[in-house]
């Protein structure tokens, strides 16, 4: 087929039918380099699971012009079709720094022997794809300082990427660092720094950002753009900390009471409900070509609990072996909702990480079992996952286990773990027995504020008054500030930026 000028529709569609086409225009070398970036964008839409291995021959080809292996492994890494495991070292081991690059931009944390000495090395060649590849998942104190060393770099390039992936996790260890790169000499680097500010709620940061957006460069239009959306937390909590937020009240304007309390009406969802016929599944899913996103769109929307039981063992079968990740990924709600235990427990141990990652989430939702609890426990006791998998992973564990049995556990956790994910949701799970972990109330915080907000919300549900909680409300922290306010009149605060 010809592709020619069709780029738009077939991303728009995912229409697999180009796949190969789309690959063997990439392959020459004739191609313009705005083309061929462009067909990469596409090929990355498509998500076809069959162009990995054309697309890793090319991308391995030191034969070949390194602006096309480039492309061909920027589609792989931007549709997760970069290996895992034992054939990432193979491909590691290979030597290829071009190869190695994409790698420690998509590595897990089962290749953190390998990515921990070059994000924690400023001086060496891939430091700064060391540093996208930490941004998720990697959520220990150490990975965060090696992000914030690089807001240091000499590198232009190595400071503007530690300022971006520091937009997720939100350490509070950072945010003065990036008070100071907002002011960065290279504009994309402080424009990228003061876009990570707005998920920092502090009144100082609202304070710098007010200020950064009185000028009329380009820094300016990205601080009024962090602003805005800084503005909008801090409004919403006016009538809770009205006291707290006194120093920024220049800022935020008048309390808007009646809106506060009106609230919005909800929509009641009026979408049919459609229950998929099998005969058609199994014809749909079971070509490869043509457009897939309402493929896709479909699996998230299907009301599997009106299939026939008669038909549930064939499509469970169908789905879970399916050849493509995005399909099995999405038939871990279908398995759940028909108990199909055994399937489940099977693509917790998939090739590829969203699909383990889907089934180990929609374990929790099957009858209580103690393998289930064993699997997930044994996943979070591994340390080979963190941030959302982690959480989701102890969740499905505490689902699959009886009550207080775990909680001796979810205590260890909530005090020891470098995890902020496992510690904040162990704190969640002990809510009916907080007492043992209000020690933490009074320890800095690892990552972020959130472990504290847990025990405060906890201790709250309880009608516990945790003691020791006067430092606290020094903290420039709005979610902390709204956490306390439960407790006590905040309003007397220290309130100095």
């Amino acid at each position: 087929m010809s592709v020619v000028g069709e780029y738009g529709r077939i991303a728009q569609q995912q229409d697999r039918s180009a796949t190969f086409e789309l690959i063997r225009v990439l392959s020459d070398p004739a191609v313009s380099a705005a083309d061929r970036d462009e067909l990469g964008d596409v090929l990355g839409r498509l998500g076809d699971v069959r162009a990995a291995a054309p697309l890793a021959a090319i991308g391995l080809d030191r034969d070949r012009p390194a602006e096309v292996r480039q492309v061909a492994l920027r589609v792989l890494e931007n549709s997760a079709m970069c290996p895992e495991g034992a054939r990432w070292r193979a491909w590691w081991n290979a030597g290829d720094d071009l190869v190695r690059g994409c790698l420690l931009r998509q590595a897990e944390r089962t290749e953190a022997d390998l990515l921990e000495p070059v994000a924690r090395d400023p001086h060496h060649p891939l430091h700064r794809h060391a540093l996208t590849g930490i941004e998720f998942g990697f959520e220990e104190p150490r990975w965060q300082q090696y992000k914030i060393q690089g807001l240091d770099h000499p590198d232009p390039g190595v400071r503007r990427t530690a300022a971006e992936v520091l937009y997720w996790e939100e350490p509070v260890a950072a945010e003065q660092a990036l008070h100071r790169t907002a002011d960065d000499r290279d504009t994309g680097v402080a424009c990228a720094a003061i876009e990570t500010l707005r998920c920092y709620h502090s009144r100082a940061t609202l304070r710098l950002l007010h200020e950064l957006a009185q000028g009329d460069d380009e820094r300016a239009d990205a601080a009024r753009d962090s602003q805005d959306d800084l503005l909008g937390s801090f409004q919403c909590e006016q009538r809770s900390i009205l006291g707290w937020l006194a120093p920024v009240a220049d800022l935020l304007g008048p309390p808007e009471f009646d809106a506060a309390t009106s609230g919005d009406a909800s929509v009641p969802d009026t979408r049919e409900l459609i229950v998929p016929v099998a005969a058609q599944i199994f014809s749909t899913y079971s070509d490869p070509d043509g457009a897939w996103a309402p493929k896709l769109d479909a699996l998230h929307s299907y009301h599997w609990i009106g299939v026939p039981t008669a038909d549930r063992v064939g499509l469970a079968t169908f789905l879970s072996g399916h050849p493509d990740p995005q399909v099995r990924a999405s038939s871990c709600r279908a398995l759940s909702t028909w108990h199909e235990v055994d399937l489940l427990l099977a693509l917790a141990h998939d090739p590829d990480v969203s699909v383990r990652k889907s089934a180990v989430y929609y374990l929790r939702f099957v009858p209580r079992s103690h393998e289930i609890a064993t699997l997930s426990w044994d996943l979070v006791d591994s340390g080979e996952v963190a941030g959302t998998r982690g959480y989701e992973a102890l969740a499905t564990c505490a689902a699959h286990t009886p009550p207080g049995e775990l909680d001796d556990r979810l205590i260890e956790l909530a005090r020891t773990d470098f995890r902020e994910s496992i510690r904040a949701e162990a704190v969640s799970q002990l809510a009916h027995r907080i007492e043992p972990v209000l020690p933490v109330l009074t320890e800095s915080p690892l990552v972020t504020w959130a472990v504290h907000i847990r025990i405060l919300s906890a201790c709250r549900e309880q009608g516990l008054r945790p003691p020791g909680i006067g430092a606290l409300r020094d903290v420039d922290n709005l979610d902390l500030a709204v956490a306390l306010a439960g407790f006590d009149d905040v309003s007397g605060a220290h309130q100095s930026l």
